[in-house]
């Protein structure tokens, strides 16, 4: 019998080879930097809402019937809601995890688009996941305009 050695792998193979994992290794090294490092630089990045605690001030005259009006107060949207049955702020935010619900006025029904919870012109729950009913805020009507203080 005869005796057969082999050779290793030719050094151009190993070289591309140990190229390639480095390129890998790297690639990935930035991707996981960037998936931590993005978040971060948002939150440092984020401006400072000036006059947050400003009251919203919202003439009725400005309110369609059966629309709704977003506006933000103290860092959070709010809703504004005039119809026959008076007006009505609630906050926008879902109670389950915090989306923005949509008024939709064909249905007279406010929908979060994260779950498919719904509710109703009172802020109660009609269906979906969540158990809570929107936050109602505190307002008042002077002279025509509704205050959100």
């Amino acid at each position: 019998m005869s005796e057969t050695t082999h050779d290793p792998a030719p050094t151009h193979d190993r070289d591309g080879r140990r190229t390639f994992c480095k390129l890998c290794i790297g690639g990935l090294s930035v991707a996981s930097a960037a998936t931590v490092a993005y978040p971060v630089a948002s939150f440092l990045g984020m401006p400072i809402t000036v006059g947050a605690n400003k009251p919203v001030a919202v003439p009725l005259s400005s309110l369609a019937p059966g629309q709704a009006h977003y506006a933000e107060f103290q860092g959070q949207q709010i809703v504004i809601l005039s119809d026959e049955e008076g007006q009505r702020v609630f906050s926008a935010s879902c109670p389950h995890l915090g989306c923005n619900v949509m008024w939709s006025p064909a249905d007279a029904l406010f929908h979060c688009p994260c779950h498919g919870a719904v509710f109703n012109s009172h802020g109660q729950v009609v269906s979906g996941p969540v158990s809570a009913s929107l936050k109602k805020v505190p307002f008042e009507v002077k002279n025509g305009v509704i205050i959100v203080s």
